[in-house]
Parts: structure tokens; C-alpha cells; sequence
């Protein structure tokens, strides 16, 4: 794996798009985070800065925040994917030795090391922002919410990869990636919640909660007896639905390039 990363790495180190989309990434995660506490609304709408920022709630606002912009990663996914089968990188690949097999695993060692390294960035903005505004020693409060961040970053750009394999052409696998995100809701509306959390999305998606509202969601709830919860399905069933995707995406990637002519 390690040979594999390694030509993965020789393909982007003098790559620009990719230097400058991570780039802009770096920048926008904290300040999005940051510009959060600008938003003139009182709690609990917008929670205090403490909550906000500190120990333990910050890990879901971060998480939370840092899914937004999973995006751009997905899409240097998508691009680096798309790029290798339009110049017939991969062909060379192939003529170089390595079998379809490593070639899939080598595009998936990808898509964990960017994982890895969305997690610990988002980990160290969390406990910078939490130190400041909190007690460190509540740090690992909460701090589940980077597993199952990590778990949600893994579906995103495996999908991602797998899309980009089919689509072949860059600037419509974009377009098309950036459009599949915000169907989850088409999704909700005409299949009822009830299928709809199941689709690979929705269950990627709500895999970090919805952190805002809270106070209020839960005074609903309490005073409304006809409020059905059966809906939603545990964080469980939601991190087992969505590793059967991830399953189901790299299978499927794999069957692409066994099937394609590179």
C-alpha cells in the first residue's frame, strides 16, 4: 500500500489544482467556524460563543461546520479521478505492472489519506477554539464526533470516486457531484423519511447531527403528542447503512475498471 500511496502522491505533488483547492480549504473551515459567532440571532437559534466554541459542544459545531466544505475535497477527488482517465494514466499503470485491483486500492488509499487528514485538521481547529474557551480538561467530551466524521468523509469522497470512474469528464462529474449533494432533500420529499434515511446520502449525511435548533426541536417534540420519533433511525444503524455503501462504492469502482478499456 505504501508503493501504491507513493505513485498516488508522484501524480499531485506538481499538480497546482490540487495545491490550491487544499489550500482554499485550509482557509475557509475556520473561518466559516469563525464567522459563526457573527451571526446576530440569540439562543438558542445561535448559541452562546462558550457553547459554540467550547468543550464539549464544539466538537459537533466543528464537525458539523467542517462536513459543509467536505465538498471541495470530494471535488479534487473527482478531478484527480476524472484527469488520470482522460491523459490514460491509468493505461500506463496497468502497462507499468500494477493490476486493476491495486489500481482501485491505490485510488481508495487516496480517499482514506484525505479522510485522515480532514479529520485531524478539523480535530486541531476544535481543540484550539475549545482551549480558548473552555476548560482542555472536557476536551474528549464528545469527541466521538470525529469517528463518525471521519466515517462521513470516507462516503463522501468514496462516492465521489466511483462517480468520477463512471462519469469520465471533469467538469460534468463536477457539476453533477455538486448536484447530487443537495437531492437528498428531493429525496426526503418524495420517498418519505421513512426510505429516504437509508439512500447513501442521507444516512452519510446525518451520521454528524444537526446542531443547531436544538432547545427548540426538543421543546417541540415535549409538547407535540402526536411528534413520531420512529422515523429516525439510531447513529448505530446510521454508521452500518453507511459502511455498506462505502462497501458498495468501492465494489462498484472496482467493477468499472475491471469492465472498462483503459
Amino acid at each position: 500500500m505504501k508503493q501504491l500511496l507513493n505513485i498516488e502522491y508522484s501524480k499531485v505533488k506538481n499538480y497546482t489544482t490540487f495545491w490550491v483547492i487544499l489550500s482554499i480549504y485550509l482557509v475557509v473551515v475556520p473561518l466559516s467556524f469563525l464567522g459563526i459567532s457573527s451571526i446576530q440571532l440569540p439562543p438558542p437559534i445561535v448559541p452562546e460563543v462558550t457553547d459554540l466554541y467550547g468543550f464539549p459542544g464544539v466538537w459537533n459545531y466543528i464537525t458539523y461546520s467542517a462536513s459543509i466544505w467536505n465538498i471541495l475535497l470530494g471535488v479534487l477527488v473527482v478531478i484527480i479521478t476524472c484527469n488520470e482517465l482522460r491523459f490514460r494514466t491509468q493505461r500506463q499503470n496497468i502497462i507499468d505492472g500494477l493490476s486493476r485491483r491495486q489500481l482501485i486500492l491505490s485510488k481508495f488509499g487516496v480517499v482514506i489519506m484525505l479522510s485522515i487528514f480532514a479529520t485531524l485538521y478539523t480535530f486541531v481547529i476544535g481543540f484550539v477554539f475549545g482551549s480558548i474557551y473552555s476548560d482542555a480538561g472536557d476536551v474528549f467530551q464528545g469527541i466521538g464526533h470525529l469517528g463518525a466524521y471521519f466515517l462521513q468523509t470516507i462516503g463522501y469522497f468514496s462516492f465521489a470516486l466511483v462517480f468520477a470512474l463512471l462519469v469520465k469528464q471533469p467538469a460534468l462529474a463536477i457539476i453533477f457531484y455538486v448536484l447530487v449533494i443537495p437531492l437528498r432533500y428531493v429525496f426526503n420529499l418524495t420517498m418519505g423519511n421513512d426510505l429516504a434515511q437509508y439512500m447513501p446520502f442521507n444516512a452519510i449525511a446525518e451520521l454528524i447531527p444537526f446542531p443547531f435548533f436544538k432547545e427548540i426541536i426538543d421543546i417541540q417534540a415535549s409538547n407535540d403528542p402526536n411528534h413520531d420519533v420512529t422515523n429516525f433511525i439510531s447513529q448505530s444503524a446510521r454508521v452500518s447503512i453507511s459502511l455498506g455503501w462505502i462497501l458498495l462504492f468501492v465494489l462498484g469502482g472496482y467493477q468499472v475498471l475491471r469492465s472498462r478499456d483503459l
